[in-house]
Parts: C-alpha cells; structure tokens; sequence
C-alpha cells in the first residue's frame, strides 16, 4: 500500500472522531446552558374547598337469628318474617321496594365443648334511597321498629352525591384560578405577571365531615356524615412574562 492510499484511509476514522468531539461539546454545552439559565416560570400551589350535602342515603342492615340443631327451619321462618314486616314499614313510609336489596341468609355453626350445638343464620340487606330524612328517622329513633319486635344485629348509614363527579370538575377549575391568583400575588412587587400555563398536576380529592382534619395520601371518601367538606390541589407552573 503506498502513502497516499494509506493516508485515504485514516480520513474516515479522523473525520469520524472530529464529528464526535463536535457532537459531545454541543451536547455538553447546551446542559451548561441550562444549567445557568435563569428559571423564567413560577411554581405555585391552588387549592380549593366547598361544602356540601349528601343526596342519597345507604342503610345497611343485618338480621340474626340463633338456633339450635332441631329448628334451623324455624329459624329461617322468624328471620323472613321479621325481613317481610320490615319491608311493609318501609312501604308505609313511601320508601319503594326498588331501593331494597336483600342477600341470601348465611348460616354458621354455633360451637360449645367442642361441638356443634346449633347455628346462627344472618341475613345482610341494604337500602337505597333519596328519601333521607325519612330513613334516618327510622334508623336512629326505632321505636316503630321495635314495637313490631324487629331488633338488627347491626345497622349504618352511608351518605353519598349524584353529582359528584361534576362537584369534582367545578372545583378543579377553582383550585386552577386560585392557582393563578397565586402566582399575581407572588409577582405584584415586580415588573412580571404570570403568563401561560406550562403544566398542572392535580392532587387527590379529600371527602371528609366538616371540620376533620384527616387527610390520607391516596385521598379519602367520608361516607359516614350527611354534610361533606371536598378539598382539591393544583400545582401549576405559568411563564413569567
């Protein structure tokens, strides 16, 4: 191989290296540039809260009945009867029947020395209704209940919303214009204002009774009170202009 053929073939590696060097000072020059440049947009935090009041009520019931191993069938008997004037007193309140939901009777042995002496039967039903008021009537004062022998082994009432998914929409947009509010409030003092949104991240919603101060990281869903507090967070960058 002469010289010249010889020097034809170190081009390419020389001209490859040279693009190289050329590519890694721009790479490394624009992370430079970045890193010295002053940060043009400010980060703030909105939030936003409102009250509000449950729509719908859920009354979650169980009936129970203990037996022993010779009237399981008489057992069955008290428990539907007690289910069947339970659901007459619902009627009698103008509560429909298609807000009440009834499961299968569950049974479970009863042990005593080591032996099955008879059974428990229970039986879960739970009612749906918009008719709050009348349902909390009779779960928290059954005198009426009780006058017709009909006892519950365990009774709850959960408050729900129709509309809170159109609450939740309404209440972002609030916690974004707080957000806005925010950022005007930073910048008053200086010859800037707030620009364009960049970004915004919405945090979890927290549904809690009025007045609580419990928060959990994932959100929360209060359904034990009538009366909810909802609170959101935005965290929203806009451009200083």
């Amino acid at each position: 191989m002469n010289r010249e053929d010889h020097m034809q073939n170190l081009k390419i590696p020389f001209l490859l290296l040279g693009l190289s060097i050329i590519i890694a000072a721009i790479i490394f020059g624009f992370f430079f540039y970045q890193s010295r440049v002053t940060r043009d947009y400010v980060d703030v935090l909105g939030a936003a809260a409102e009250r509000f009041e449950s729509d719908i009520v859920k009354w979650n019931i169980t009936i129970e009945e203990n037996t022993n191993l010779s009237n399981v069938g008489e057992g069955y008997r008290i428990i539907q009867d007690k289910r069947d004037r339970f659901v007459k007193i619902l009627s009698s309140q103008g509560i429909p029947e298609e807000g009440i939901n009834i499961n299968p009777i569950y049974t479970q042995n009863r042990w005593e020395d080591g032996k099955i002496v008879g059974y428990t039967l229970r039986q879960s039903l739970f009612i749906i209704s918009e008719v709050i008021e009348k349902i909390e009537n009779l779960a928290l004062n059954p005198n009426e209940l009780l006058e017709n022998n009909i006892f519950f082994q365990s009774s709850s009432l959960e408050y729900f919303y129709s509309k809170i998914d159109l609450l939740k929409k309404d209440l972002l947009t609030k916690a974004t214009q707080n957000a806005r509010e925010r950022a005007e409030k930073i910048l008053q003092d200086s010859p800037y204002h707030p620009g364009r949104m960049i970004s915004a991240k919405a945090g979890v919603f927290q549904i809690i009774e009025p007045y609580s101060t419990e928060v959990e990281s994932y959100g929360m869903y209060n359904t034990s009170s009538r009366k909810k507090d909802i609170t959101v967070t935005v965290h929203a960058q806009f451009l200083i202009q």
